[in-house]
């Protein structure tokens, strides 16, 4: 499982075939970041493992997308990249073809992707985590961007006969989402670019 940046095709992979980066419309989103914790001589506990989330199930909507606003923008990024790890864990890609537009090409390449990767009985892969989202409005009620910067953990993919076929490193990526608001969101485009620094 593998991010895919821009200029680069990767071949059909597990649970994420790889981002396609396509142009966004209207102004570019900015960029979120997130701040460091301070430290503090206070002892701290050892930390619990985090569970692990089930793929094949698909994400549930979060009640902030319901609404043309900001923060509904980043929450339907943040579906929609859910959707992505969901979409290479099970071939269904209903909900995912519904929220894409006809011009996405990041949309459309990672549709068929997925469903030719089920299809040859691969499995694998993991969740990405979004450590941060943030929304923009452009025309109010209508056009929207979001930035999203996720983490992608290492991931093994197998054959139908449990085969090792692949292994891919993960990384930190940010995601940029050009999107719609017409009695629901629509995705215009996606773009994806390794995080600076990461």
């Amino acid at each position: 499982m593998q991010m895919r940046t821009q200029g680069v095709r990767a071949a059909a992979t597990v649970l994420v075939a790889g981002l396609l980066v396509t142009g966004c419309t209207g102004d570019p989103a900015p960029v979120a970041t997130t701040t460091q914790p301070s430290a503090t001589a206070a002892p701290t506990p050892s930390p619990t493992p985090t569970p692990t989330l089930d793929t094949t199930v698909p994400p549930e909507r979060p009640e902030a997308m319901a609404t043309p606003s900001a923060e509904g923008a980043a929450a339907a990024a943040s579906y929609f990249m859910q959707l992505y790890v969901y979409i290479y864990a099970t071939g269904d890609t209903t909900t995912w073809r519904e929220m894409s537009a006809e011009t996405c090409e990041f949309c459309a390449d990672s549709a068929s992707d997925a469903e030719a990767v089920r299809a040859s009985g691969k499995r694998g892969g993991t969740a990405v985590e979004i450590v941060s989202a943030e929304g923009l409005e452009l025309k109010q009620g209508e056009w929207f961007t979001a930035a999203l910067r996720v983490t992608q953990p290492p991931t093994i993919e197998t054959d139908a006969t449990g085969q090792e076929t692949q292994t891919s490193e993960g990384g930190t990526f940010d995601v940029d989402f050009a999107m719609t608001w017409a009695d629901g969101w629509t995705v215009d485009s996606v773009g994806v670019e390794p995080a600076a620094g990461a």
